[in-house]
């Protein structure tokens, strides 16, 4: 039988397109080259065949490799990041073969056969589920390095634990309030002017303070910013890509490390002579309050937790 001449089904991805080379960039996962010959004798690799070498789920491996599950949008990316140019045999889809160009697909981790494949739900909130998505938020999170990526991974941890829709109530303490209410110059009527006379943790409402950029919650003051609710309405709709999640969740850590690095100065100064006994008890209590939220897995903050 002679080549297929069906035109495969692909749809350019509508959300969450994935740069070429994303994971070569990151040296996230093993690579293999996929093929329909070994020394001139046929051997067909299919997802299947290459889930099964590697013990890993199919739908996983798919996942892993194009941030999507969709067939349509699946061929897009084997015929424009994969570089397949052998048609199946319904004419529908592409295959691996040896002249594949680059030819590249990429395994997953061993600490990526956790994630959740179980059917997808309806998500009123965006076109396609919030499976999905925490799909997404787990495999971009897990690509950024350093401490900051650890951090940023845990922060994404703690999301997909809590699920949707109690994620959205997820918060964190407004970092330009928390570096205001711990400098050495703020005194017992200022703390309290800052919390409308509510001392009583955990604050909520307004500071009194404004900026010019970040959240709408940050800019108007707020105490509490619910970085993820903002996550969902970011990018609910729309088309997105792995970067823009992945500047996102930078950004989150970055905000509240600001916070978090304030607090840890008061707790790191020395005692006496002008150090840290010149604070207000009621920073030493916020600070403590806040020392106990990173204690709980299901907070933002246990991201933090030494």
């Amino acid at each position: 039988m002679g080549q297929p001449t069906g035109k495969p089904i692909e749809r350019y991805p509508h959300q969450a397109v994935l740069p070429f080379g994303w994971h070569a960039t990151h040296n996230y996962g093993q690579q293999y080259r996929v093929k329909d010959k070994v020394n001139g004798k046929p051997s067909q690799d299919s997802w299947e065949s290459v889930a099964a070498d590697f013990g890993v789920d199919v739908e996983q491996l798919i996942f892993f490799n194009f941030l999507t599950t969709q067939p349509d949008e699946v061929n897009w990316y084997l015929h424009h990041h994969t570089g397949c140019n052998k048609v199946s045999p319904s004419g529908n889809n592409w295959m691996f073969s040896n002249s594949a160009n680059p030819g590249i697909i990429y395994i997953p981790p061993q600490d990526d056969t956790d994630i959740d494949f179980e059917a997808e739900e309806a998500c009123p909130w965006v076109p396609s589920s919030v499976t999905t998505f925490m799909k997404r938020l787990v495999a971009v999170s897990g690509v950024i390095p350093g401490h900051r990526g650890e951090r940023i991974q845990k922060l994404a941890g703690v999301i997909r634990e809590v699920g949707y829709p109690a994620c959205k109530d997820l918060w964190y303490y407004n970092d330009m309030n928390v570096v205001e209410y711990c400098d050495f110059k703020m005194k017992y009527p200022q703390l309290r002017e800052m919390t409308l006379g509510k001392p009583d943790v955990p604050f909520d409402g307004d500071s009194g303070l404004y900026r010019q950029s970040g959240p709408p919650e940050s800019r108007s003051g707020k105490w509490r910013i619910h970085a993820v609710n903002d996550l969902f309405d970011q990018f609910s709709c729309g088309h997105w890509t792995a970067k823009d999640l992945e500047d996102f969740l930078w950004n989150v850590d970055e905000l509240m490390y600001r916070g978090w690095h304030a607090m840890s100065a008061v707790s790191d100064r020395p005692a006496g002579g002008g150090g840290a006994s010149g604070y207000d008890q009621l920073v030493y209590d916020f600070i403590h309050h806040v020392s106990l939220l990173s204690e709980d897995d299901n907070n933002l903050y246990s991201a933090f937790r030494p």
